[in-house]
């Protein structure tokens, strides 16, 4: 009976091997040894959606959002069509305060209530409080324990005239989260 063989380049596998190290290391919250295999693994393999996008999270999670956005850039490019791609594109966007930017992703990928709840936020500081209305009630029907979600909806709710909405959810907020309570 004959062996399996592994049949990728020797590149590959090595690259696959520090993907799998830097998950590792994702995992415990090592994201800068996770960065350090992710680095190594585009090196071996430069055309790797995945890895980029993986490496994307963990600049993400330590807030370098300008690199995880142009990690998230060369994902996309590469033909990763993936919603989180997009929702956490559109994330950095917004803290980078590309509002129109972030709109745009959170179009294409909004598969989720967190998505939705970003993307009423850049359009709340765009100034357009019936949108950003629109998308926190989509956020809350798709996540109904979104806390923050009612919070900024009460927001908007009073920006377009809806006082007694607005202390609704604001009710809402605090029983979802009482430390939200003195917001």
């Amino acid at each position: 009976m004959s062996k399996k063989r592994n049949l990728k380049p020797i590149h590959e596998r090595d690259a696959e091997t520090h993907l799998k190290l830097g998950k590792a290391k994702f995992k415990e919250g090592d994201y800068y040894g996770a960065i350090a295999d992710y680095d190594r693994a585009i090196e071996l393999n430069s055309d790797s959606a995945y890895a980029h996008y993986i490496r994307g999270n963990a600049k993400f999670v330590l807030g370098d959002y300008r690199g995880a956005k142009a990690d998230y850039d060369r994902a996309i490019e590469l033909n990763l069509v993936d919603d989180l791609a997009y929702n956490f594109r559109g994330i950095a966007k917004y803290k980078l305060g590309d509002h129109r930017g972030a709109i745009a992703d959170f179009d294409r990928g909004i598969a989720n209530g967190t998505a939705c709840y970003f993307r009423g936020n850049a359009k709340s500081e765009l100034g357009d409080y019936e949108g950003a209305k629109a998308d926190y009630d989509l956020a809350i029907m798709l996540n109904p324990g979104l806390a923050d979600a009612y919070y900024y909806r009460a927001v908007a709710k009073r920006e377009l005239g809806d006082h007694e909405g607005a202390e609704g959810d604001r009710k809402r907020t605090i029983r979802l989260n009482p430390a939200l309570k003195d917001r």
